[in-house]
């Protein structure tokens, strides 16, 4: 399968994405030890932002930032489209989990827990955008 990402003209820093990555691994390693509803809850509302508007008030981006200005870690332009994509697909999997938590089904919560902290551990440590795999696939379906 040959992988393909929306495209967009717009670009965002990579690197600031996946520190994003790295602070949404801490969340829900948190979640899972301490079976926590609002953390989920709380990357839901973040995935959001990031997903369906420019992501100017996602707590998150917001501390991104602050961590590679500070670090001064170089700017890596990727395309935005597969990220906000990305993002989609963590907003809709963090209300499955919210809704397996508020079903109390909660080993089914964890379990999708841990496949949201595989993911982006994918992105945080080796920049493997799980979104643009997911979405490639989806168009070699539909394509038929």
């Amino acid at each position: 399968m040959e992988l393909s990402c929306p495209v967009s003209a717009e670009r965002v820093n990579e690197n600031v994405i996946r520190i994003i990555a790295a602070m949404v691994v801490l969340i829900a390693i948190y979640s899972i030890l301490y079976v926590s509803f609002y953390a989920i809850l709380f990357l839901t509302v973040d995935f959001a932002t990031r997903a369906f508007t420019s992501g100017k008030f996602s707590l998150l981006k917001f501390i991104a930032f602050k961590i590679a200005n500070g670090l001064s870690i170089a700017n890596k332009l990727t395309d935005l489209a597969p990220k906000k994509f990305a993002a989609t697909l963590g907003f809709v999997f963090c209300m499955v989990i919210c809704s397996c938590y508020l079903l109390k089904f909660f080993y089914a919560a964890i379990a999708l827990t841990i496949v949201l902290l595989a993911f982006a551990i994918l992105e945080s440590v080796f920049a493997i955008c799980v979104g643009c795999y997911v979405y490639s696939f989806w168009q070699s379906v539909f394509k038929r």
